[in-house]
């Protein structure tokens, strides 16, 4: 299936469900304006980078403009949100990737992808369809079943995956919508600590039943320095110095990043104990060689870099 150069009849289908009462409607392909046009609707061809900010009501993209747009189609629904006026609404299509032959041309959208890149430039999605996907599951010919196909569990299961749009109404607006679209990680950061004889300090995890290092999840607002040192108060009862970062280690299950500090106790070796007995039930100054082959392998791996390349970054 090739970028449309005129809109799909389901697609279409849905733009005149959404535009009810917004007029006039603006899109760059004279095929869609046609079509808006015979379907009763004021409609102008006009293309968006010549459009002063905020002109449009409404803007169609309904020809696959996405995709035949490449890796500059975030450009182009920036350049629909620029256009728009504020809360106005803005419809856009794209092939489904998951149904194309491999090397067909053209950028594929699935439809948790096309949410992605309108939340991400602060849109928010009031539809998401996925025109013709009934009829291909059921055999039969409709071109747009507005109740089935908007079902999740066939939104990519068309030809084509169709989005109807907000745009922000303000720039606080945009900026909520844009900072809730990024990644979530979950960062963590611990220490690799010696007291002056060399020894390590490592804790017993009593949930995990193994040998680690002194560490946690950062808390919010907190940065991972001083979670550090709270961790290691917590978990051993040791008061510490943190310096320089050791390594950086990036995980994937689940999504985080550990961040592992080179510390040194702020009064020598005192005996440690943890504050938090019913997370670490055990905290000891081991010499290191022991201490590597007593933690846990995951964590002798994370030690053993820190230890060999300071200051890298893994994946681990």
């Amino acid at each position: 299936m090739r970028p449309a150069t005129s809109p799909d009849p389901g697609v279409l289908a849905v733009g005149l469900a959404a535009f009810s009462g917004i007029l006039p409607l603006v899109s760059p392909d004279e095929a869609t304006v046609a079509a808006l046009r015979s379907a009763g609707r004021e409609a102008e061809r006009a293309d968006l980078p010549y459009l002063p900010d905020g002109a449009a009501f409404g803007v169609v993209l309904a020809a696959d403009e996405l995709t035949a747009a490449g890796d500059h189609a975030e450009g182009l629904i920036s350049e629909a949100a620029r256009v728009l006026e504020p809360g106005r609404a803005l419809l856009v299509s794209a092939r489904n990737p998951l149904l194309c032959a491999p090397g067909e041309p053209g950028r594929g959208f699935t439809s948790a992808q096309l949410r992605a890149v309108l939340e991400h430039r602060g849109f928010s999605v009031d539809v998401l369809a996925a025109p013709g996907a009934a009829a291909h599951v059921t055999g039969t010919r409709t071109a747009y079943d507005p109740e089935l196909d908007r079902r999740p569990g066939l939104l990519d299961a068309g030809p084509r995956v169709v989005a109807v749009a907000r745009a922000p109404v303000s720039s606080v607006e945009r900026s909520e919508r844009f900072f809730a679209t990024l990644p979530r990680k979950v960062v963590a950061a611990g220490v690799l600590c010696r007291e002056p004889g060399g020894k390590l300090l490592v804790v017993h995890d009593a949930f995990r039943g193994h040998w680690t290092i002194p560490g946690g999840v950062v808390d919010a607002d907190e940065d991972p320095r001083t979670g550090a040192a709270r961790e290691t108060w917590e978990e051993a009862g040791v008061r510490v110095e943190v310096g320089a970062l050791l390594g950086l280690f990036a995980s994937s299950w689940p999504d985080r990043l550990v961040l592992i500090y080179d510390a040194a106790p702020r009064q020598g070796a005192t005996p440690p104990r943890p504050v938090q007995a019913h997370e670490i039930d055990t905290a000891a100054w081991v010499p290191l060689d022991e201490a590597l082959r007593q933690v846990a392998p995951p964590v002798r791996w994370q030690l053993e870099r820190c230890l060999e390349q300071p200051g890298g970054t893994w994946r681990q």
